[in-house]
């Protein structure tokens, strides 16, 4: 007798080198005069985007306006630092990372923030958030990611907007400024 079986598809794990070769598939250099336009079903998130850029660049400074940051994340941003592919980084995060639900408590995302933050120093600031946004002040260029991803390991359908524009940087980076969420 035949036998049909169906499973449900697993859950991607988090990978990076992973989520950087899917992201690599697509596109193979920074944008210079090309807005690149992505929908991800979760085979790459926000943290391929800063290794695609730090691979290709250092980091001077990169400013990440997100609900929150996962540890995994973190600890990818912590090794490109060690690595000395990134320098300077401004979080700022959601009240609910910070006040949020006894499962963040539990696994202390935010004090492993702001440990991290210390000791690299990296400035975190804490508000009423939900932007996610990408600033990267780099060697070669100013770029700019708009996306719906948050800085943590959550493969959802997410759509993302990169782009090399010094303008588009600067309004953003003097909207902070201006809010006191960044110095």
């Amino acid at each position: 007798m035949d036998k049909f079986i169906q499973i449900k598809k697993k859950r991607l794990s988090f990978n990076v080198m992973r989520e950087l070769r899917s992201l690599e598939q697509l596109v193979k250099e920074l944008p210079t005069n090309t807005v690149y336009k992505f929908i991800s079903q979760g085979n790459f998130s926000s943290i391929a985007f800063i290794k695609f850029v730090a691979d290709r660049t250092h980091i001077k400074t990169l400013t990440v306006s997100t609900l929150r940051v996962g540890k995994k994340h973190l600890a990818v941003l912590d090794t490109l630092y060690k690595q000395g592919k990134l320098g300077k980084v401004n979080f700022i995060v959601g009240s609910i990372m910070k006040d949020g639900s006894t499962k963040d408590k539990e696994y202390k995302y935010f004090d492993i923030l702001t440990d991290t933050c210390n000791k690299n120093g990296w400035g975190v600031t804490v508000l009423n958030n939900h932007s996610k946004i990408l600033l990267f002040d780099t060697d070669k260029d100013k770029y700019v990611i708009e996306t719906s991803s948050n800085l943590n390991e959550n493969p959802n359908m997410e759509q993302f907007s990169f782009e090399q524009s010094n303008e588009l940087y600067v309004i953003y980076y003097n909207a902070f400024k201006e809010m006191g969420v960044i110095e």
